[in-house]
């Protein structure tokens, strides 16, 4: 039996589908989006905010936020099919004035974006090590206090990298979970004194 073809979770455009690439990622599924979104932490900051979706892949997660009332949303995705999904994506759904997709890798695209976003999604593939990216990333940012990271990454037990540590820079983690073999850290930049 053929899979349902994926669709918006929640905000304005909830009940639309959604363009999947052919290969090569592995798409935030519905019920992750929901788990992500439904927070209260995340659902209290996503209306009028800046977002960075970095590994954006199909450009889910960011495109749920625009429909949940983001502002804006940047997409860093170096695989060209993958940025090809998000952009027609982003079409049909009217967002394209919303969005910019970069097709760069994540480790080239600090001098090329605004990095004042006011959340963050990280979601590497899952045998790739996203914390020393993170590490680069908080150095250079501006990040307000509350701008909140949610990392998605493979767990330990499942053949993904060493868990994260409870702070980066000025980002403290707030909360972890585990879903399947994966897990979704949640961290909050925090004042610098």
């Amino acid at each position: 039996m053929a899979s349902a073809q994926p669709r918006v979770v929640g905000g304005i455009l909830a009940g639309r589908r959604l363009r999947s690439p052919a290969n090569g990622t592995r798409p935030a599924t519905a019920v992750l989006r929901a788990a992500i979104f439904d927070r209260p932490a995340i659902g209290e900051i996503v209306e009028d905010a800046r977002v960075l979706d970095l590994y954006a892949g199909a450009g889910y997660l960011g495109i749920e936020a625009l429909s949940r009332g983001a502002a804006s949303v940047d997409f860093v995705e170096r695989n060209g099919p993958a940025c090809a999904v998000i952009r027609r994506n982003l079409d049909a759904l009217g967002l394209t004035e919303q969005a910019r997709v970069h097709r760069l890798p994540v480790e080239r695209c600090f001098s090329r974006i605004p990095l004042d976003p006011d959340l963050i999604f990280i979601d590497p593939p899952y045998r790739v090590d996203a914390l020393p990216v993170i590490e680069t990333f908080v150095e250079r940012a501006t990040l307000s206090d509350g701008t909140l990271a949610v990392w998605r990454r493979l767990t330990r037990a499942s053949g993904g990298v060493a868990p994260p540590p409870e702070r980066i820079g000025g980002l403290v983690r707030i909360d972890q979970r585990r879903y399947g073999d994966g897990a979704i850290d949640t961290y909050r930049a925090e004042a610098q004194t």
